[in-house]
């Protein structure tokens, strides 16, 4: 029996990352929240955030003051929530403030847009045909934390496969299998919620291969990105940056990571209720942000009418 699929979206929060329909069928919808609860969130919840490994609040200061020397930042972002990226913006101007800033990635940067991003690197302005701007991820969602990076950061780096890679990896499958069982079938099944059971399942093992082709390739890219002792930051959507199924399962040994998850709010009043369950006994995140609610929007009815559409 399936779940309720309003109680299902409110525990996964939203899709992985950019939604995998962004590189199959180009649904851009797919890269944000699923529907959500309106309920007024509990106001000691907002802003604020929470050690998964300490089960208490600390302080922001004392998150950044303590992130090893030479790691990753991962922030975790819902990708249509402006909080999230004015969160990103706010870490990366904080280190470049107290001179730890290291390189600046992106999930939503291909890396053969690298060499439009080096010559951007410490312009003041930049337009997205400059970048070589992916029209996908909106622009002017984005413009401001990536201008940012380009003028406090010592590179800026393009993360993702392009578009043709992860179709490719659709049909022929990813660099490397699953790590184990239990870490595919997580994937098949936040896939099945993340698109409304809408996916014939013979689809979910193929669209399991992008998602993981592309945790590869952006772990590639971090592992291989020196920092020079200083704290890289990597935004990506926040299944990718899960340590128990994304991105850090596939750093190089030593390659250092704390992930933190941007949580939007919703009826939930207590910080231990937005946790979700990890895989292998793994952590979900280090860290939780809250941030404010969203308005309720019926992505499936969205999602579905994109499906009928492309069917027809």
């Amino acid at each position: 029996m399936r779940k309720n699929p309003r109680l299902r979206s409110r525990r996964t929060g939203h899709w992985l990352g950019c939604c995998l329909l962004l590189s199959i069928s180009g649904w851009l919808s797919g890269c944000q929240a699923l529907p959500s609860q309106t309920a007024a969130p509990s106001e000691m919840l907002q802003g604020r955030l929470w050690s998964v490994e300490q089960a208490d609040f600390v302080k922001i200061s004392q998150l950044l003051a303590e992130l090893p020397a030479g790691s990753w930042l991962l922030v975790g972002e819902q990708h249509d929530h402006p909080e999230h990226q004015q969160w990103a913006q706010r870490w990366i101007e904080d280190l470049a403030a107290q001179g730890r800033l290291g390189a600046v990635a992106f999930e939503m940067a291909h890396y053969q847009q690298q060499a439009a991003l080096d010559r951007a690197l410490g312009q003041e302005q930049i337009t997205p045909e400059a970048l070589e701007w992916v029209a996908a991820w909106p622009w002017d969602r984005y413009q401001s934390v990536v201008e940012t990076s380009l003028r406090l950061a010592p590179r800026v780096v393009g993360a993702d496969l392009t578009r043709a890679e992860q179709l490719a990896a659709y049909r022929e499958g990813a660099p490397q299998a699953a790590l184990s069982p239990a870490q595919a079938a997580a994937l098949d099944q936040l896939i099945d919620e993340g698109h409304c059971q809408l996916l014939p399942p013979e689809r979910l093992p193929q669209m399991r291969q992008v998602q993981l082709a592309r945790d590869q390739q952006m772990a590639a890219i971090l592992s291989t990105t020196p920092l020079n002792e200083r704290i890289g930051v990597f935004l990506a959507g926040s299944v990718h940056q899960r340590p128990d199924l994304g991105v850090p399962r596939w750093l190089a040994e030593g390659v250092q990571s704390v992930t933190v998850r941007l949580v939007t709010l919703d009826e939930r009043t207590r910080a231990e209720a937005y946790l979700e369950p990890g895989v292998e006994q793994r952590v979900t995140a280090d860290y939780l942000l809250f941030t404010a609610p969203l308005p309720a929007a019926d992505y499936c009815a969205e999602l579905r009418a994109q499906f009928q559409s492309t069917h027809h």
